[in-house]
């Protein structure tokens, strides 16, 4: 095989292969593949496979020779000198064609003649890798030099790219800011130029990043900061949302459709900077701002403001904040409202629901914002629970929310109370339950629900059995079964009393005569826990023979029964049905001290007020108590025999009372009130009381301790309040128990001050 001189081979090269590609490049012109005549058209046409810069001979040639010149034997071998001269033939074709084409060009015109010039440059360097693909995979393997690809777009970025970068830059930059003002802009233009950023980088985002989007997202910024100002000042808090949304929108488009998906997360961050986190001051201080939105219920548009702002970082925090005082207000204001009501009423009905009804009814109105509009994000599920807890243990004139929840509940678990279904009463007692769970006096609660559901119990008058069971586990649930233990007690004691009342009916039927032995009066009695129940208030009455009869035959057989159980008889609880005989016959249900003043007229016709008293050997204020429901209440049964005093409401040891045969009434069971008494959940007694003070404080102290061996006096005093979650004591209370256990030496001071150690 002959020898390829250098100058030789490279005029083959230069002339057939070249030339004849830069001048395509230039002209566009092709030739076709089965001979002929120049043609250009078909190229146009988009057919490639009737048009080609080479044919295979042609090719073949330029491959062939490469071959030879870079094969020969050195001093013949001329691979150095053709991998030197492919980078001059094509940094000249740059500087001679590609660069003055481009200094006449400037904005889109500019894209437009760069885009065409480096898709000519890609094909060039693909052809010219093509014709010197023996040198690539050889020489430059062997030398380790930049293979011929990279050194073909390192050439263009060098003589071509660093001219017009910056230029270039500004046209991508003014094109952007065009579209975002709303003209139409050329998005292929744009994505060509944006991929030759890449194609620069072979491949990696350095050029990109470096040349374009350092500069791109800055620039955004600008642009949104200069928006948000405009917004602000011109458009509502609703309405500037839905811009920013829609510039969301717009520019995560933008990097879909023509800017490199990398960015996406970058331009997100900046417009998220420049319109919400800056800005949200401002914004959340606007009149149409959240409190505005939650005052008309405008759902979609604070959905859309919690999406907005969390993505914020700690976005969410002010806007939690705000809602929190809203709610705060609101609930304020109705509390405010009912105490103005209470103060200018004459006579204040606690078992009025409509008060806790507007409490519920607000407390569904914000948690179901949180809930739809907001996610149920804990932050607003947090705001909601600080609101409430603010109002929720405010002092309503002189009752407690307490009180009035345990009175709300007692309504709706009352037969006399709303008539509600089954499906209402479950919903109402899931309610109050959430609302109870602000409540800081829960045992206060508690007690008072406690006294409502015995008087249920034992009168009967509970609607369902079911509905009782059913909110006794909503708050064991909440609070723990040491909060329920004694509710539970009394359902159950319930139970075992019926139990006792059906042997004890059996032991009757076993008498020989059952009606005298009774005194002749129909005899149920209910035996109870004394720990389940409330303390009730007992006062010493000498009962009516028959009473004491038939007490004294349940006296017999519970002895039998047990004999560890002592009997208290409670006759406050007591109830009697006693028959009148006025102007018809009427039937009075009265408890038990009634029942025995009325029965003094059964062999009396009249009698003082202090022969009642002596009679029965009662307390006089109690009797007196007694009397006034007999004769000034709703059903007049007795009446003063003095016509003169007949108007008087006052009661002296020197009236004289008879029954009233005057009496009409058309019912033929009249269920006479009683008097009413001391409650036994009295707040002051209940906060006071000793039990919450040694059986759950002192422990609480003890189990810290146990775990802790040494702590501060303040971070003790902290964590009991904190494991007391039922009632909140007065420091000062934590710390007279703290005291006490260290004189009983389970605690000592420890050697810094303030400080206490675990005595084991």
């Amino acid at each position: 095989m002959s020898i390829v001189p250098l100058e030789s081979g490279w005029r083959t090269l230069n002339e057939n292969g070249i030339r004849v590609l830069e001048e395509y490049l230039d002209t566009g012109k092709t030739r076709e593949v089965a001979g002929g005549s120049s043609n250009s058209s078909a190229a146009a046409a988009g057919d490639a496979r009737k048009c080609a810069i080479f044919t295979r001979a042609e090719y073949s040639e330029m491959y062939t020779t490469v071959y030879n010149m870079c094969t020969q034997r050195t001093p013949n071998n001329w691979s150095e000198q053709l991998y030197k001269r492919y980078g001059e033939s094509i940094s000249k074709y740059v500087k001679e064609k590609i660069l003055p084409a481009l200094k006449q060009r400037e904005d889109v015109y500019l894209l437009q003649e760069l885009l065409k010039r480096w898709e000519n440059h890609k094909m060039y360097i693909k052809w010219m890798d093509r014709f010197f693909t023996y040198l690539d995979r050889y020489y430059v393997k062997l030398q380790s030099v930049e293979p011929l690809h990279q050194r073909g777009i390192s050439i263009f970025y060098q003589l071509v790219f660093e001219e017009v970068k910056k230029d270039v830059r500004n046209a991508i930059l003014a094109c952007i800011n065009r579209e975002r003002t709303g003209d139409k802009i050329d998005q292929e233009l744009i994505k060509g130029v944006i991929d030759m950023y890449i194609g620069l980088g072979n491949g990696s985002l350095d050029v990109y990043t470096r040349e374009f989007e350092e500069q791109f997202l800055p620039a955004s910024q600008e642009h949104f900061t200069r928006q948000s100002s405009g917004w602000i000042s011109e458009d509502s808090f609703p309405e500037y949302l839905r811009k920013v949304e829609e510039a969301l929108k717009s520019e995560e488009d933008r990097v879909n459709r023509y800017l490199h998906r990398s960015t996406n997360v970058k331009l997100k961050s900046v417009v998220i900077q420049a319109l919400l986190a800056q800005p949200q001051m401002r914004l959340l201080e606007k009149e149409t701002s959240l409190s505005f939105l939650l005052s008309n219920d405008k759902t979609e548009d604070m959905t859309r403001m919690h999406r907005l702002f969390s993505l914020v970082e700690d976005g969410l925090a002010p806007v939690a904040k705000q809602f929190c005082e809203y709610v705060k207000g609101r609930g304020t204001a109705v509390v405010d409202e009912k105490v103005e009501q209470l103060k200018n009423a004459t006579k204040a009905d606690v078992s009025d629901p409509s008060f806790i009804q507007s409490m519920l009814d607000l407390h569904d109105k914000h948690k179901s914002t949180v809930t739809e509009c907001f996610g149920s994000d804990s932050i607003f599920q947090k705001a909601l629970k600080e609101a409430f807890e603010t109002f929720i243990n405010q002092e309503v004139g002189k009752y407690s929310f307490a009180q009035l929840m345990s009175t709300f509940c007692d309504r709706i678990l009352r037969k006399s109370g709303d008539k509600l279904s089954e499906e209402q009463v479950e919903t109402s007692l899931n309610k109050i339950v959430e609302l109870f769970s602000y409540l800081t006096d829960k045992d206060l609660f508690a007690d008072i629900y406690r006294n409502q559901l015995a008087k249920r119990l034992l009168y009967e008058t509970s609607a369902s059995d079911d509905a009782e069971r059913s909110m006794i586990a909503k708050l064991k649930l909440k609070c723990g079964a040491q909060f329920t233990s004694k509710l539970e007690g009394m359902i159950t004691d319930l139970s075992l009393a019926a139990e006792t009342q059906r042997e004890f009916q059996d032991h009757c039927n076993q008498l020989n005569d059952k009606n005298a032995a009774l005194g002749g009066i129909d005899f149920q009695v209910q035996v109870l826990t004394t720990g389940y129940w409330p303390s009730y208030q007992t006062h010493d009455v000498t009962l009516a023979p028959e009473m004491q009869k038939a007490m004294g035959v349940f006296h017999t057989f519970y002895a039998v029964k047990t004999q560890h159980r002592r009997l208290t008889w409670i006759h406050t609880l007591g109830s009697a049905v006693v028959s009148a005989h006025l102007q018809k016959r009427h039937d009075l249900i009265t408890n038990s001290y009634q029942a025995c003043i009325l029965l003094l007229f059964k062999t009396h016709e009249t009698l003082s007020f202090e022969m009642i008293t002596k009679l029965l050997k009662i307390d006089e204020s109690f009797a007196k108590k007694l009397v006034a429901t007999l004769s000034f209440g709703k059903f007049k049964i007795l009446v003063k025999a003095d016509p003169d005093n007949s108007d008087q409401k006052s009661i002296s040891a020197e009236d004289v009372f008879k029954p009233n045969d005057n009496f009409q009434c058309p019912h033929r069971k009249l269920k006479i009130p009683a008097p009413t008494f001391e409650e036994t959940h009295n707040r002051e007694r209940v906060e006071e009381v000793i039990f919450r003070l040694y059986k759950r404080c002192c422990p609480a102290i003890v189990r810290i301790m146990k775990a802790r061996k040494t702590l501060g006096h303040q971070q003790l005093v902290t964590e009991v309040l904190q494991q007391l979650s039922f009632f909140r004591p007065n420091p000062k209370v934590v710390k007279q128990r703290i005291e006490h256990l260290i004189e009983r030496e389970y605690l000592e001071r420890g050697e810094q001050a303030n400080q206490y150690r675990y005595l084991a």
